[in-house]
């Protein structure tokens, strides 16, 4: 009996599922774009989808800065977070201190993505102003359209 086409439910919460499905998507779009020829309309369209990943990445940044930060005081009764370096690192023994650091980290990641999207903005907007229009001196063979 075969089991293609049965997948087990994926109980995983939608962020992370969409997350995967869209850093799946990127890589497509990379291994795509490595064998297609230059058109800079291709190159206008995928800025544009770059803008608007990077402010996404920006804005999750943000957005789970303050619940990675307050974890640790968030867990309900009876449960609590822990660092696994406890016993090991006598720096790490309140896990509050990492989530501090992680907090940090996300404050950077959203930094560099919001620097990133400027980048893309003006890129996308350099691209823009880029077309291409038959070159009157290469001259027509008979018959030939210009596009």
């Amino acid at each position: 009996m075969s089991t293609e086409g049965i997948h087990e439910p994926d109980d995983r919460p939608e962020a992370v599922q969409q997350a995967e499905v869209g850093a799946r998507a990127w890589r497509a779009v990379v291994h795509a774009q490595r064998g297609a020829a230059p058109d800079h309309a291709d190159f206008y369209n995928l800025a544009g989808h770059l803008v608007d990943t990077f402010a996404a990445i920006e804005s999750l940044a943000r957005l789970l800065a303050d619940p990675v930060c307050s974890y640790a005081d968030r867990q309900p009764p009876g449960k609590r977070v822990y660092d696994d370096a406890r016993g090991v690192d006598p720096w790490r023994e309140d896990p509050r201190e990492r989530l501090a650091d992680a907090r940090c980290d996300l404050d950077q990641l959203a930094i560099a993505a919001g620097c990133a999207l400027d980048v893309a903005n003006r890129f996308w907007s350099a691209i823009s102003h880029i077309g291409v229009e038959d070159n009157p001196s290469a001259g027509r063979a008979d018959g030939e359209v210009s596009r």
